[in-house]
């Protein structure tokens, strides 16, 4: 379908207003993710920004003043399907709010991190959510964002950081995977590639100790950590490998806990090849929830990291932090895993 000489001739915010019968008022609140405006009215320029492909000049909008309406997103990867579904949630979520994002990719390279983020501040982008931040407390870098009061919120921060922060509590997690093993009747625990992780592997070791102390349980004595040095690929074949190694032991742990749900369900492919089966001879827990484990045989038991959480706490408070809502500087906002027990424990 053509467009009109009057969407052709659209080229700003005013001449857009003006289009739709609106105040100039009302279309910047609604393009800068501002509450206080009839949801149909929301609902009714984005649609028609949309239809008639209407983008505003963010670079020129921030020049005057005006928010842009960007979320600066810094990334280590994206290949993990679990930070997928991060990012896939916090897009749509975004876009609910008339927010955009622009991602960037650190590497878990702390100086590339640094060099985004100092790139989203030249972009002037509204504010920043960094997930899986390495950077460390004393950077310099925060007196430069202090300095320009930029909201920024850390999801799963590696260090604890001077930022709002939304973090899973890993030590909960644990002490749900151990104390459900226990119930089963286990009391000697293999561990598989969870120190393979150098973010999160030590937190998670740290919460196992933890629970162990809590539920009685000799640590030392009762946990075995089977990973391989320098591998990072934490896949379905990594898991494979460490399930052989598990079971070439001369009296295996049968209380099996995995870095992530590829793993555990490449433990769980050797340990059918063996012979033996689950929960009858082992028990096996993941974590991550994804949806491939409950289509496995047997189905996974996991741990879920309540996604949809994580991410509307860190958008709320990027949000609010951008509105001058200084209700949501919450220090540390921890989310409460779940464990999904099914029928390979």
């Amino acid at each position: 379908m053509s467009r009109s000489n009057e969407e052709t001739n659209i080229r700003s915010v005013g001449d857009f207003a003006k289009y739709l019968g609106l105040s100039r008022w009302t279309v910047s609140r609604i393009l800068n993710g501002h509450t206080g405006v009839h949801e149909e009215t929301r609902r009714r320029v984005l649609k028609e920004m949309e239809r008639i492909g209407f983008h505003p000049n963010m670079m020129a909008r921030s020049l005057r003043g005006a928010k842009t309406g960007l979320i600066g997103i810094c990334l280590q990867e994206i290949e993990s399907p679990i930070l997928a579904r991060k990012i896939a949630r916090l897009q749509e979520s975004l876009r609910s709010r008339g927010l955009r994002g622009v991602i960037e990719i650190t590497s878990g390279i702390p100086e590339m991190e640094r060099d985004i983020i100092n790139h989203f501040l030249s972009l002037r982008v509204d504010g920043l959510i960094l997930f899986g931040s390495e950077l460390k407390p004393e950077d310099p870098l925060f007196a430069r964002l202090r300095s320009e009061s930029m909201p920024v919120v850390t999801v799963d921060a590696v260090h604890e950081i001077p930022l709002s922060r939304v973090e899973l509590d890993r030590e909960m997690a644990m002490l749900l995977c151990l104390r459900h093993l226990k119930q089963r009747g286990h009391t000697r625990f293999a561990l598989l590639g969870l120190e393979s992780d150098p973010v999160y592997g030590s937190r998670r070791i740290a919460g196992l100790k933890s629970a162990a102390e809590k539920l009685e349980i000799d640590w030392e004595g009762s946990f075995q950590s089977i990973f391989e040095k320098g591998r990072k690929d934490w896949s379905y074949e990594y898991g494979y490998d460490l399930g052989q190694s598990l079971l070439q032991m001369e009296n295996p742990p049968r209380g099996v806990i995995a870095l992530n749900d590829r793993v555990a369900i490449g433990a769980m492919k050797a340990i059918r090849e063996w012979g033996y089966s689950m929960p009858k001879d082992f028990s096996v827990v993941g974590f991550d929830n994804l949806d491939v484990g409950q289509w496995t045989e047997p189905a996974l038991t996991t741990v879920g990291q309540n996604v949809a959480e994580m991410i509307e706490h860190a958008i709320k408070m990027v949000q609010g932090l951008v509105d001058g809502d200084h209700r949501t500087e919450t220090p540390v906002v921890k989310v409460q895993p779940k464990l999904l027990v099914r029928s390979s424990s």
